[in-house]
């Protein structure tokens, strides 16, 4: 029984580990969001604070639950989901309630919600957004973070748009999305009782080898009775970016947007597993007498 509570403490130990890793550091500590969320998505069935591995596949959307939950009784009213692309995945559907941009770990997206979140209530965002790399290798596909916050909490911050220039990468573009909007639907996923607005889902790359490039055409040699030509240039197609109708440069304003879930969450997260920690040599003790 001991070695098994052991276990479980070293999955806590390795998702709270995540969540600060995918949790971009503040400047400065921040007031915390005035609601209380939890960044969660699915664990396995009997595992406490085990998370479902999902397998996705080259070139297809993957398709992970990424919630919230609220642990206050007073309802939510207004979300706020940042969802990052990085390692071989990329956003393939650009919402019009959308922003999309690239921060210091990849791709990342804002988009903004009009839901009202129940009291101890769950949303899920109603439809993938990201998807595998035709030419991804499994080494770089391993995880997909994300997280929320309430909508006042980004109002109070100068709104979306602000805390998306805090977040970006200095001088990246931000563009907004056209190909319709994304929702959310009522789903309550079990909580990890860690109390972090950030999260990941955890993915695996099923797919083998990628496949290999195809062979350039031999081009012939010219003839000894005919003109030299010069072997025509080949020409690269860049990936398609995300389309929208603005665009804004430059870099965070006026020295640094305090953002919670940041310094705040990484203490935050920190207390939930010294909590934990203890719980579980409580239980221990209790077991062997």
């Amino acid at each position: 029984m001991a070695s098994r509570a052991h276990t479980r403490i070293a999955l806590a130990v390795t998702v709270l580990l995540g969540v600060l890793a995918a949790t971009p550091a503040a400047a400065v500590a921040a007031p915390p969001d005035p609601a209380l969320l939890e960044a969660v998505t699915e664990l396995v069935d009997g595992e406490m604070w085990q998370k479902v591995t999902y397998q996705v596949h080259r070139g297809e959307e993957v398709a992970a639950a990424l919630g919230v939950i609220s642990v206050q009784a007073a309802p939510v009213r207004g979300l706020v989901a940042q969802v990052e692309a990085n390692g071989d995945l990329e956003f393939t559907r650009h919402y019009r309630n959308c922003w999309y941009t690239t921060g210091p770990d990849g791709e990342m997206a804002w988009c903004e919600f009009d839901a009202v979140l129940p009291g101890y209530g769950g949303l899920t965002l109603g439809a993938p957004m990201v998807s595998v790399r035709r030419d991804a290798v499994p080494e770089r596909i391993r995880a997909l973070p994300f997280r929320w916050q309430s909508k006042s909490w980004a109002d109070s911050r100068g709104g979306l748009r602000k805390v998306i220039d805090y977040f970006r990468s200095p001088g990246a573009a931000v563009t907004r999305g056209t190909e319709g909007t994304v929702g959310l639907q009522k789903r309550a996923l079990p909580m990890a009782d860690i109390r972090a607005n950030g999260n990941f889902a955890m993915l695996e790359l099923v797919d083998g080898a990628p496949p290999s490039p195809s062979p350039s055409p031999t081009t012939p040699a010219p003839s000894s009775t005919s003109p030299s030509s010069p072997s025509p240039s080949q020409s690269a197609s860049p990936t398609a970016t995300a389309t929208g109708a603005d665009d804004a440069g430059g870099g965070a304003a006026d020295g640094g947007l305090p953002v919670t879930g940041t310094a705040t969450a990484a203490v935050a997260g920190a207390g939930a597993l010294l909590l934990m920690l203890g719980l579980a040599a409580v239980l221990i003790g209790r077991r062997r007498t």
